[in-house]
């Protein structure tokens, strides 16, 4: 390019030197100085002067200006522009010194001789130069030292250089150049930081670079936010009346930070007993002096600068101490004739080891008494209570620390335990949403307070307690359906009678213990069905594929009612689910439990013979002296001998055994002692090798009175 203009001003001024070309010669070519900024340059000027000592004027010229910048003539004092006073001389004749050389300098020169005595076609010469200065990169904007950028904000950063050759501008952050991406967008010396997060403050460095060097500028990004917490606090263990230490520092812009701790939930300075005792220092750490075993548990801790939600970390303090003994009870009761506690109400930290007793200010040798015994816990345990138990009792309990003392003195008093006057029956089968009262009565000295509970999952609907102590149901709910416990307690013990709810008109109930045996390419899945609500109930198994969504559960109806099923088409080495839904003509009760299974894989050998075991069959009861006798007969098939029987029978909904070890080569067993007014159903498993049957049929059992009334339901069959 420079060629370019240097040959174009050539051509433009060829002319103008026409007429001094017979007397001075052909006009020079242009020339090129390259000089670097803050160099002395000399431009020179190639013209013929007169040989005569004619007056002449030199004149310089900068390309782009109307008028010369310099001008000297003679021994008068050379006309400078300001831009270059005190830098630009007459070197030589006609030639130009220009010293500390500027990046404004660069450009094109031209030198003129005037001839004062010669006409003006012959009275001037001159010449063409080209002035290059190449400069190192310098800043002519850049962003503040500091600047604050608020979190979740964005932020540009701006660095304009200048220097010849132009430099680059790029951004580093940690020695590493930073390029656009999500995060950053780099562009013409620009750094837009996007979604700012705590992570984002730190330095970040501007260098513009050149062949001539290079200038660098560094920016730090304050990130305005809430506080982040560096040394969170640590668990730790000490002893009573020594000094807790917990730290807590955090970081923040602004760093206006305030520390707030927590005992539990509440602020230490509101827990009278500790706020006498904490301080919190500048940093944020927690002293509590002189801990008690009071002071044990969560201690949080959460800075704030105001800015956002603070953070919270959390650490557990655990106050160890010797045992002791807290609310010892001013007198102990004790039922006659049952057995008994004299409990010691022991705190210890670590563990109790051991505990002694005084009786009547005596030491206790609890071996001098029949049927008395220390529990692992300190407690005296007596086998039946009597009048040898009265006294008064003091303990003192160890641990590795030692004991903080005796305990009260408590006077054990005798007392007539509850007795039921009325107990509650068996089994109590009533519709939904009708009312049922089961009474239950007891009476003792002092007089017992009766209550009632529902055993397993509790009962959401209304119930109440009458005056003499029955169960009244106002209006039965499906959730009322099973056992309740009658509670009677004074202060000598509590005593309970059960009893079971039968709940008729609902929906069945869940399914339970539902168990599947999985194959390659098939399950065996069977189940226990829950109370059927009065009415015959079906099944249906629902089966998904672990990895699939929620909605898409296949069901397969299960055939006759049975309580067992075969499921084929599954695939090999395949994780399933399994739940069973059960069904009556008022709708459809809860899901079971959902049962996993992995799928074997498929055999390439010759499968293993199948084993086989048939429920017993034919069980029946008949009246006898000593009881019920039940006899049934071995099952019809079994792949290997019957090692023995088990016998189960339920009053309510739950199966208990009876007996789990009848031999194999017996087949009846008498059932003794039955209670009067209940019903009872019957059913009997066979055991071979490590597999158990399905269940015969079931014999059910009413006794009333002096009579026993049997009841035959039809065999049920199971998968095997």
């Amino acid at each position: 390019m420079i060629w370019y203009v240097a040959t174009l001003i050539a051509s433009v001024f060829s002319t103008r030197g026409t007429a001094a070309q017979g007397a001075h010669g052909v006009r020079e070519e242009p020339q090129f100085v390259t000089a670097r900024a803050g160099e002395n340059v000399i431009l020179g000027c190639d013209v013929s002067h007169p040989l005569n000592g004619q007056p002449y004027v030199v004149e310089w010229f900068k390309y782009g200006m109307p008028i010369p910048f310099f001008i000297n003539f003679r021994f008068y004092p050379p006309h400078v522009d300001p831009e270059y006073a005190g830098r630009a001389s007459l070197h030589g004749k006609s030639s130009l010194r220009i010293e500390d050389v500027r990046s404004d300098d660069h450009g094109w020169y031209e030198c003129k001789v005037l001839m004062l005595e010669q006409q003006y076609d012959t009275f001037h010469n001159g010449s063409w130069v080209h002035l290059t200065v190449n400069a190192p990169p310098t800043f002519t904007d850049t962003p503040p030292q500091y600047v604050e950028a608020k979190e979740g904000g964005s932020i540009t950063l701006t660095c304009i250089a200048f220097g010849n050759p132009k430099p680059s501008v790029s951004w580093l952050r940690e020695g590493s150049l930073m390029v656009s991406s999500a995060k950053y967008k780099v562009s013409d010396g620009s750094l837009t930081v996007l979604s700012i997060t705590r992570e984002d403050r730190g330095a970040y460095m501007c260098r513009a670079f050149s062949p001539q060097g290079e200038a660098i500028h560094t920016t730090r990004l304050l990130v305005q936010g809430p506080p982040f917490i560096i040394s969170p606090p640590e668990n730790i263990t000490v002893n009573i009346s020594q000094d807790a230490f917990f730290t807590c520092q955090a970081e923040a812009y602004p760093r206006n930070l305030t520390y707030t701790w927590f005992w539990e939930e509440d602020n230490v300075f509101f827990k009278n007993d500790l706020k006498r005792r904490v301080s919190i220092l500048i940093d944020g750490s927690l002293i509590i002096a002189h801990v008690k075993p009071e002071d044990a548990g969560k201690y949080t801790c959460a800075p704030s600068n105001s800015l956002g939600r603070p953070p919270t970390a959390s650490a557990y303090l655990t106050v160890q101490y010797p045992a002791r003994v807290v609310n010892m009870p001013s007198v102990i009761y004790a039922a006659i004739g049952l057995p008994g506690f004299i409990r010691c109400p022991v705190d210890a930290n670590p563990p109790v080891t051991l505990v002694k007793w005084k009786k009547d200010g005596l030491p206790l040798r609890i071996d001098k008494y029949p049927g008395w015994s220390q529990m692992e816990d300190g407690s005296i345990r007596v086998a039946e209570v009597t009048e040898d138990s009265l006294g008064t009792y003091t303990c003192m309990p160890y641990n590795a620390l030692g004991s903080m003392g005796w305990s009260p003195p408590a006077p054990l008093v005798l007392k007539d335990p509850p007795k039921f006057s009325v107990v509650p029956g068996g089994v109590y089968r009533q519709e939904a949403g009708r009312e049922l009262v089961i009474p239950c009565e007891a009476e003792g000295d002092p007089f017992p307070n009766i209550t009632w509970r529902k055993v397993g999952k509790p009962s959401k609907s209304k119930h109440n307690v009458l005056p003499r102590g029955s169960l009244q149901l106002k209006s039965l709910t499906k959730e009322d359906h099973g056992e309740w416990e009658c509670v009677a307690t004074n202060v000598a013990t509590s005593i309970t009678a059960s009893t079971h709810v039968q709940v008729i008109g609902t929906s069945p109930h869940a399914p339970t213990n539902v168990h599947v045996a999985a194959f390659s390419t098939l399950a065996n899945v069977s189940w226990e069905a829950g109370y059927n609500g009065g009415f015959q109930q079906t099944f249906s198994v629902w089966l998904k594929r672990e990895r699939l969504g929620p909605y898409d559960w296949l069901s397969i109806p299960v055939p006759g009612g049975h309580d067992w099923m075969v499921v084929p088409g599954l695939e090999p080495e395949t994780t399933y689910q399994f739940s069973i839904l059960a069904q009556n003509k008022l709708g459809t009760g809860p899901f079971s439990e959902v049962v996993t299974v992995n799928t074997l894989v498929f055999p390439t050998s010759t499968p293993e013979p199948l084993v086989l075991l048939t429920p017993p069959r034919c069980l029946t009861a008949n009246r006898t002296q000593q009881g019920v006798l039940l006899t049934w007969i071995p099952p019809a098939n079994h792949t290997a001998p019957i090692q023995h029987y088990v016998m189960e029978f339920r009053l309510g909904e739950r199966w208990e055994v009876l007996d789990d070890s009848i031999p194999a080569g017996e087949t009846e067993l008498v059932a003794r002692d039955l209670i009067q007014e209940a019903w009872y159903e019957f059913r009997v498993m066979a055991i071979m090798d490590d597999m158990i049957s399905e269940p015969s049929n079931v014999v059910g059992v009413s006794s009333t009175g002096n009579s026993i009334k049997i009841f035959r339901q039809a065999p049920t069959t199971r998968g095997v």
